[in-house]
């Protein structure tokens, strides 16, 4: 897997993945865990670096090395204990008929990254244990995470307060703004949700045969109507939508 100086690459336990630096050549790396000990590990004769097992949720700072030990940039890692779905279910998505199995790894990898975010995003919930951050600027001390469900706050001084609520117990040390971390999402990917991002990941990878912008078409049987995500929904899949308003935590309401 490439990835690119300065971004974010997800990464399941469930899949064994080696990385290695888009355009540049590193000779080693240093991977510094959230949870866990750091860990230096050189470079292979395919210049890629095994990316070793972390406990889940986790997140770790990828500090790429040259031979002489100065660092020539940085990436993270955010990591969870699956995916949800494989690159072999994208691969022979349709039965073949869109010839996945022909593109590179790499483009597989960043269409499900992209269809994940997006999904999640949209539902405001992850359906795997994920670590999330949320900023308290010295209010009256109860904080909306904007994801569900919460789990646990890692941060001192805060405790869960609700399904997306966090209430702050005691003044950080460090003053305000401060950074507040927790853990949240569920245990278990239902079945829906799982096809749905895969949906979205394949609809990504097909080329588009109208017009960008175009939100209908008239032809010689009437009017087409093009679902537009963002119009009408998240994305610009029905059935995707459906999931995302299934399954997601929907609008929060004040009353």
């Amino acid at each position: 897997m490439l990835v690119l100086p300065g971004s974010t690459v997800h990464i399941a336990n469930d899949e064994r993945v080696s990385l290695g630096l888009d355009g540049i050549e590193a000779a080693s790396v240093r991977l510094t865990p959230r949870f866990g000990d750091a860990v230096d590990i050189e470079a292979g004769e395919d210049g890629l670096f095994p990316f070793p097992p972390l406990p889940s949720p986790n997140e770790a700072d990828i500090e790429w090395l040259s031979s002489s030990g100065e660092v020539l940039t940085r990436s993270r890692a955010a990591v969870c204990s699956r995916h949800y779905f494989s690159l072999d279910q994208l691969r022979g998505y349709g039965q073949g008929r869109d010839d996945f199995h022909e593109l590179p790894t790499e483009e597989l990898r960043l269409a499900r990254q992209a269809a994940t975010e997006v999904f999640e995003a949209a539902a405001r919930r992850a359906f795997v244990r994920r670590i999330g951050c949320v900023t308290d600027y010295g209010g009256d001390g109860l904080l909306h995470a904007g994801v569900d469900p919460i789990r646990e706050v890692i941060t001192d001084g805060y405790r869960a307060a609700g399904y997306a609520l966090i209430a702050r117990v005691a003044d950080p040390a460090r003053g305000f703004p401060c950074e507040v971390e927790f853990i949240y999402g569920r245990d278990e990917v239902p079945a829906e949700v799982s096809r749905a991002v895969l949906d979205l990941a394949a609809y990504t990878l097909r080329p588009t045969n109208r017009p960008v912008g175009a939100t209908g078409e008239s032809t010689d049987v009437g009017y087409i109507h093009f679902t537009t995500a963002g119009r009408d929904g998240a994305t610009a899949i029905p059935e995707v939508n459906a999931a995302i308003e299934q399954f997601g935590r929907g609008c929060d309401l004040v009353w």
